[in-house]
């Protein structure tokens, strides 16, 4: 008799654990890399290092940067330090990864998906400039588009192998694909969710052991705030859902990386040329990712990137029956 192979655990719930031991161990981190921080501060004050125009830039930094950044840098740490572990855990192989072929489909995807979610979005923007919920900068630098490209590429490809490719895969191994799509999408937006209030910060004088501990406290409070929730989770969420459906339904990353990318690009670019004025929650918020109205505008960015994407595979099956 042929023996019957065992069923792979769910990774679920040591998804679960690894988050939780990412913001443990960053809520431990970060007053280390907080004392730390202060301390190269003063070393670069005294140093000849710190007059050159590197130092001088660095050392602002360091100055400016509150007890909460120290937080977000401790927490990305300990997400680093605890992958290898997780990845050997779940038993990752290359089945869970999307196919990238063709290439020539793949970049006429990707295309569609950033220029429909940059457009888009910035067009939002733009309405909400007229709003009067946002005002341009003094000097709004039309053309610096570096620092939000960069941002987009990065985002958009690390975060697309990890929660579209990754962690979709495993959830596939032992769920049915409407389940791994809640739990994929949940789990995105849980982790974009997971940040200190913008607005929050703790004195440096208060600074302990402790602290990181009070930053996890604020964040759960978070989801106490029934307003808060459907104006910034509820809209991650969708962008959650929009990116995993794409991924789904094309079979590969290309159309996901797309979007996800546009979406950072926009968001970015439209932050360095306005100042918010005032926000009408849950409708408009600080940023354009925080509202109903982002939400609604995400959710029609993917009805309408799907049937283009329909209609571009449909394009190229009848030009392969032609020839």
């Amino acid at each position: 008799m042929q023996a019957v192979m065992p069923k792979p655990s769910s990774a679920l719930p040591k998804l679960v654990l690894y988050l939780l031991a990412v913001m443990l161990g960053g809520a431990l981190l970060a007053p280390v890399l907080f004392d730390l921080g202060k301390a190269g501060a003063e070393w670069l004050g005294t140093n000849s290092l710190g007059e050159t125009a590197a130092g001088q830039s660095l050392l602002k930094s360091i100055r400016n940067a509150h007890f909460t950044r120290y937080f977000n840098r401790a927490v990305l740490v300990s997400a680093i330090v605890f992958i290898w572990p997780f990845l050997r855990w779940v038993k990752i192989d290359r089945s869970l990864l999307p196919a990238w072929r063709p290439f020539s489909l793949g970049l006429k995807q990707w295309g569609v998906g950033f220029v429909l979610s940059s457009g888009l979005l910035l067009l939002l923007g733009l309405v909400f400039l007229k709003a009067g919920a946002y005002k341009l900068r003094p000097e709004p630098a039309w053309t610096h588009f570096s620092e939000a490209i960069s941002a987009a590429l990065g985002a958009s490809l690390v975060e697309e192998f990890f929660f579209r490719s990754l962690l979709l895969g495993l959830l596939l191994r032992t769920m049915q694909t409407r389940s791994a799509l809640f739990w994929s999408t949940f789990v995105f937006a849980l982790v974009h969710f997971l940040k200190p209030p913008a607005n929050w910060q703790i004195p440096d004088t208060q600074i302990d052991w402790a602290s990181g501990f009070l930053v996890l406290a604020q964040i759960a409070k978070g989801f106490g705030n029934i307003q808060f929730l459907l104006a910034e989770f509820a809209t991650l969420f969708a962008v959650g859902w929009v990116l995993t459906s794409v991924r789904l339904r094309t079979g590969s990353l290309w159309a996901s990386i797309g979007l996800h990318g546009g979406w950072v690009f926009g968001l970015k670019y439209f932050s360095g040329l306005t100042l918010h004025q005032k926000g009408w929650l849950p409708w408009i918020g600080m940023n354009l990712k925080i509202g109903l109205a982002p939400l609604v505008t995400v959710l029609f960015t993917g009805w309408l990137t799907w049937f283009l994407l329909q209609k571009l595979t449909l394009s190229r099956r009848w030009s392969n029956e032609v020839m």
